[in-house]
């Protein structure tokens, strides 16, 4: 390998460990991993085995250069007659140049993917006492064989691949964890107030819906999500503050605020929280606020909320359209005009508004 390639190689390898770490979705880091190693391997195609311990088997979760698609429904049994499960059993990279003669060679992916094997460098992926998998480069480029250096170079991207993915991992299992934590505070607000079951889950779908008819995304689109399913989250003080039915509803928001602004993901969703039950003629609280001064995301779970509220109160005694063209005139001088018109839109455009962004 000439010494330009070697520096071009090692620039790609510093460059390749930030770009992990830009991943937070698995399919897409892995797509990052097989095109990378392609790359500082100089070879034909990559893929991605990953192990199901449970399974007792390894599969193929990505390839790269024209393998198809196919070969990612094969399951090979993990045991050392394959290449990819000798190197995850024993936990060594292996370089076969020479792969026709290796009795380990798994024929069936050459004869799904109909390529030919003919070079192969096959390295772990292993963060502490975790093996995920292992990284397959295959076929080395105009013939060539697959070197030391190679093996140094993956191994290094194999490395920086296994950080990448168990911090993926381990934001899957905190998503979990507060996805549950989010159905858990959702029942118990439920048990307090059985009339409203299923309330949460309306007004955050609604809130959503409007938030992405007026151009919201990314992370102030979440942040609304967050603050309007815990909008009512104050509501829970109930059993340790004492305090009437009446006067909770005036401080809950207040409340539900003050709870969440102290957890990192929360924080800005917490203002929305705070501000839900304020109206642009001031006739809101807690603090009063009027016009501007309050935040549109606010707005948008509280158009939200009072449409779910009075519809689920009514909703016997009038078909939807009657209590849409009252709903829209009862808000009128209550919420930003984009944020009315934009809903407007949305309750015409619906026939069931309680369900639009599922």
């Amino acid at each position: 390998m000439h010494i330009a390639d070697e520096i071009n190689i090692i620039s790609r390898l510093c460059r390749i460990g930030q770009e992990f770490s830009s991943s937070t979705d698995l399919d897409e880091l892995l797509a990052k991993i097989s095109r990378c190693s392609s790359e500082v391997c100089l070879s034909e195609s990559a893929s991605i085995i990953l192990l199901d311990e449970e399974a007792g088997e390894m599969y193929f979760k990505e390839v790269s250069g024209g393998m198809g698609e196919i070969i990612k429904k094969i399951r090979i049994p993990l045991n050392e007659n394959s290449i990819a499960g000798w190197c995850i059993l024993k936990r060594e990279a292996q370089i076969i140049n020479d792969v026709a003669n290796d009795p380990r060679h798994y024929k069936k992916v050459d004869e799904a993917s109909k390529v030919k094997t003919r070079t192969l460098l096959a390295i772990p992926i292993i963060w502490g006492d975790k093996v995920f998998g292992c990284i397959e480069a295959i076929n080395k480029k105009d013939g060539k064989l697959f070197t030391e250096k190679d093996q140094e170079y993956l191994t290094v991207l194999a490395h920086q691949a296994a950080v990448a993915l168990n911090n993926v991992y381990l934001m899957g299992n905190l998503r979990n964890f507060f996805n549950y934590s989010v159905e858990i505070l959702i029942a118990a607000l439920e048990a307090l107030e059985p009339f409203a079951k299923g309330h949460i889950i309306r007004v955050a779908r609604l809130a959503v819906t409007l938030a992405r008819e007026m151009g919201y995304s990314g992370a102030e689109l979440e942040n609304i999500w967050y603050a309007a399913y815990f909008h009512d989250v104050g509501k829970l003080a109930r059993e340790s503050i004492y305090m009437s039915h009446q006067d909770l509803e005036k401080v809950h928001p207040a409340l539900g605020a003050s709870l969440i602004e102290n957890i990192k993901i929360l924080e800005k969703a917490a203002p929305l929280v705070r501000h839900h039950h304020e109206r642009t003629d001031g006739s809101g609280f807690p603090d009063g606020l009027k016009g501007e001064s309050i935040p549109e995301g606010a707005q948008i779970i509280g158009i939200s909320e009072e449409y779910d509220e009075m519809w689920w109160a009514i909703r016997d005694n009038m078909n939807r359209q009657e209590f849409n063209k009252e709903f829209l005139e009862h808000v009128k001088d209550r919420f930003q005009q984009a944020i009315i018109e934009a809903f407007r839109g949305i309750v015409e455009k619906y026939h069931n508004p309680d369900y639009v962004s599922r």
